[in-house]
């Protein structure tokens, strides 16, 4: 009875994640407009009901797969293990968290198509999965953020200006080597050489701002 059981639950399980599968491939080859209910379960060649069934709703099933593959929500297992030989002081914890996040998050959507179709439908049009995943994206980057506040507090550099204008450039970059349009500022973000740039300036423009911040305390 128990491997029976066993078995129920390693089909459902796999068949889950076929479904979650199908939602990253449409969305990467189509965009979001391509989801479906009926679409997904015939590609993922099972019942639909099993959609219902296993995520109560399609909704469900897209809110699922968004909070798997969003960057910021699994942040920690993905940068953590990047910062166990390079931090000696509370300072660099949090100067080198806030590099390493960005650098992450700029190779993240490099190399996950999916990732910049969702960011751009999340910059074109209102939907309330996005809005709840952005509204706890924001309260991650509060907890860090107030690592950081002390340290800025005495000085006239603002981290939370200058890491949302390197955020956004992240983004926009992200979106226009997607849109195949050529290069940016001479830089070809389509090659090695590009990309190494990008991160390299990302990390020293953070450095400058905690630089300045310790040159211009009060």
């Amino acid at each position: 009875m128990r491997k029976i059981v066993d078995g129920s639950v390693r089909n459902k399980e796999r068949t889950k994640e076929k479904l979650l599968a199908v939602v990253g491939d449409i969305i990467r080859e189509e965009g979001h407009t391509g989801l479906g209910v009926n679409k997904v379960a015939k590609i993922a060649g099972v019942s639909k009901k099993l959609i219902y069934k296993y995520f109560g709703s399609m909704d469900e099933l897209l809110n699922t797969y968004l909070r798997k593959r969003d960057f910021w929500i699994g942040m920690e297992g993905i940068i953590l293990h990047d910062m166990e030989d390079t931090v000696r002081t509370e300072e660099d914890y949090m100067q080198h968290l806030a590099e390493i996040s960005l650098v992450k998050l700029f190779e993240h959507l490099d190399g996950f198509k999916e990732a910049q179709k969702i960011l751009l439908w999340q910059v074109s049009e209102k939907n309330p999965l996005l809005q709840q995943l952005n509204y706890e994206r924001e309260v991650l980057g509060e907890t860090m953020f107030k690592l950081s506040d002390p340290l800025f507090s005495n000085s006239d550099v603002d981290l939370r200006a200058n890491y949302g204008i390197l955020l956004a450039g992240v983004y926009y970059l992200t979106l226009h080597e997607n849109a195949a349009v050529g290069s940016f500022c001479g830089i070809d973000l389509k090659t090695e050489a590009g990309k190494k740039r990008i991160a390299k300036s990302l990390k020293q423009l953070i450095g400058l701002s905690y630089q300045q911040a310790v040159n211009t305390a009060k």
